[in-house]
């Protein structure tokens, strides 16, 4: 199996841009909300518009019963950490409750709803109280709009302390980088915290969930440099909680703080057009029945991929000035751009060299780029290499694994050595039975995982599946599979053989790696290969000044769609446990677990390894400045 192409992760802080043809129409007459909402030009959309609309949609009790009993088979039967999120007590720099996520279904099942968007709102509530983001629920029905507001904040440390200011404003230039006193009527920083720690589900760490709502860099591939991530706070793919958001500013140049009561701009995610309530159910709601692939020759873990979930329609903002395109810096010379990896040169720290690794959906050509970056920074006489991984959230995990491998290429291990495991139902063990060693089964192949018992050999049958163990935890008792690992791919070895000669080259001196808590799932493997298999010295910037920040966060899974699930059973002329969803939607699962070398712990949950060596903080220099920000790193590593 080519387990290079096993996508560890999906990007759900992003929502798929969804159309559906339909005929232009004349201003519709009709005076429901739906109606309304369809007649209006996207300027005129406010946020009642669409909260009436959505609150307009029928409830339909068959299709709730039908997509929660598809939800409790899910966390009942496939998904790895129903148990485990049962855990009493999380320890630092994680803070979570007990989840018991199959009691949140059974209460929504026992609640008399009259409001279709109410229901799915409660099971994407309970879905997103699990941190875990491999774990997703999204109804298109209700995420045909966006909202954002035209502030963007930041939580910079300056002379010690924690601030609270505008990053980025659109259109209120006067209020650019002023502080922000207050939000609802509340101590912005206070409320900022308390928002990310009760409402975002990115991590089992608050201060992770912290720099997620808040602005920060990232790079964007098509245009070549670090532009404006506008943070969850200020970008919302669900209905915020009010039609406003009101700020108190300090601002510099003013002698008495500006209150502002910003609404939300609105901007549509689909192209569909409707006329009432109906057509709104008919053309974005609905599932339309696809027909089902034919079945493959190839193993369907070289096909079955899960589809990174395209960028969202953003407001308009403005460019950063740059002398050329991908030379954003005057003090950093970008030498080499990838798909993922992209190489830079800093000029007044002539021996170090920058690796930005900004994703892992690539494919194998993207080790070529890797090398041809390394051997550009052996030119330039580089002995010191900054792996820079913030915002990162993951893709395949084979070149998750080269990145640190190849830079200690005498000593590099297969990425498929750490332990792993998978729940074990009726269903799964009956599809793996009957698609042994074929695309039919999907994920459920035994002759994926490595036999354990025997060395490194695959399983030879289904004994994986059908020979399973007890496992009790936090007092519930579920069948599993014994450990394994999965089979992977190796590199070629020619790449470390080049690479040994390299003067950064095995040694942890000069290496550092530095992230935001926000590197996940393939990425979080990565920078758990540097820290805890080859000693690398890592630094975590955000979060809360004086607290704990994790580096990586929903480290220890690889992700599944619930459509292919259903897909793989469809290809083995069996019926899904889990029926098809009646609403258009990206239901994702965590089904399959792997632990930190060594430890009993699911690393999903391990704390401990999440830590970083380092802390750092933001300021208005480097929040603003990928340049800075790598210079507060070398000055800190390096003489």
């Amino acid at each position: 199996m080519a387990i290079s192409k096993l996508i560890l992760s999906v990007s759900l802080a992003t929502l798929a841009t969804f159309t559906h043809a339909a005929p232009a129409h004349a201003p519709p007459t009709h005076v429901d909300a739906c109606g309304i909402l369809g007649g209006l030009n996207a300027t005129a959309i406010t946020y009642k518009h669409v909260v009436d609309c959505y609150s307009a949609i029928p409830f339909d009790n068959n299709q709730a019963n039908t997509t929660l009993s598809t939800m409790l088979t899910l966390f009942k039967d496939f998904y790895v950490f129903t148990d485990f999120a049962l855990s009493p007590t999380a320890t630092r720099p994680f803070s979570d409750d007990p989840v018991d996520i199959i009691a949140k279904m059974e209460k929504i099942g026992r609640t008399r709803y009259t409001s279709d968007y109410q229901f799915h709102t409660d099971i994407y509530n309970a879905v997103n109280s699990l941190r875990d983001a491999h774990t997703a629920y999204y109804i298109y029905c209700y995420l045909a709009y966006t909202f954002t507001q035209k502030l963007s904040l930041y939580a910079p440390v300056v002379d010690g302390k924690q601030a609270r200011k505008t990053f980025g404003i659109i259109g209120l230039r006067e209020y650019d980088d002023c502080t922000v006193n207050m939000i609802n009527g509340q101590d912005a920083l206070t409320y900022l915290k308390s928002y990310a720690r009760d409402v975002i589900g990115r991590s089992h760490d608050p201060n992770v969930r912290l720099n997620s709502l808040l602005a920060t860099l990232s790079f964007e591939k098509e245009k070549g440099i670090f532009t404006e991530n506008l943070g969850d706070f200020t970008l919302r793919m669900t209905v915020p909680e009010a039609p406003y958001v009101d700020y108190q500013l300090q601002c510099s140049h003013l002698t008495q703080p500006v209150d502002l009561r910003e609404e939300w701009d609105i901007i549509p995610q689909t192209k569909a057009t409707f006329e009432d309530v109906n057509s709104y159910v008919t053309n974005i709601c609905l599932t339309h029945t696809e027909t089902a692939p034919a079945s493959s020759q190839n193993n369907a873990q070289n096909k079955i991929l899960i589809k990174p979930i395209p960028q969202i329609i953003k407001r308009a903002q403005p460019e950063p000035k740059t002398a050329a395109p991908g030379q954003q810096y005057s003090g950093a010379e970008q030498l080499l751009a990838g798909n993922a990896t992209v190489f830079y040169h800093l000029k007044d720290r002539p021996d170090t060299g920058v690796v930005v690794c900004h994703t892992f959906h690539v494919g194998e050509e993207e080790r070529d780029v890797m090398m041809e970056g390394l051997e550009a920074f052996n030119r330039l006489n580089v002995t010191n290499i900054i792996v820079d991984l913030q915002g990162n959230t993951g893709g395949y995990a084979g070149y998750a694994a080269f990145l640190p491998d190849i830079l200690f290429p005498s000593t590099y291990h297969l990425p498929g050595s750490l332990t792993a495991d998978l729940r074990v139902s009726k269903s799964i063990q009956q599809i793996s039975a009957q698609g042994y060693n074929s695309s039919q089964s999907g994920f459920f192949d035994s002759s994926a995982f490595i036999n354990m018992n025997n060395g490194s050999s695959v399983y030879q049958n289904n004994d994986l599946f059908d020979k399973p163990v007890t496992i009790t935890r936090n007092g519930r008792t579920n069948l599993w599979t014994e450990k394994t690992q999965l089979h992977w791919t190796e590199a070629p070895a020619n790449y470390f053989a080049a690479a040994v000669p390299f003067p950064w080259s095995d040694k942890i001196d000069n290496i550092r790696v530095l992230a935001d808590g926000l590197c996940g799932s393939a990425c979080a493997m990565s920078a758990y290969y540097f820290a805890h298999r080859y000693n690398v010295p890592t630094y975590s910037i955000g979060g809360t000044h004086g607290e704990d920040l994790s580096m990586f966060s929903f480290a220890g899974a690889s992700v599944a769609e619930l459509g292919k699930v259903q897909n793989w059973y469809g290809m083995s002329n069996m019926t899904c446990p889990m029926a098809e969803i009646p609403y258009k939607s990206m239901v994702t699962f965590s089904w399959l677990e792997t632990y930190g070398e060594g430890r009993p712990t699911p690393l999903e949950y391990d704390a401990e390894l999440y830590r970083p060596t380092y802390r750092l903080d933001y300021t208005p220099a480097n929040a603003h400045s990928r340049e800075a920000m790598w210079m507060d790193v070398a000055a800190a590593s390096w003489k």
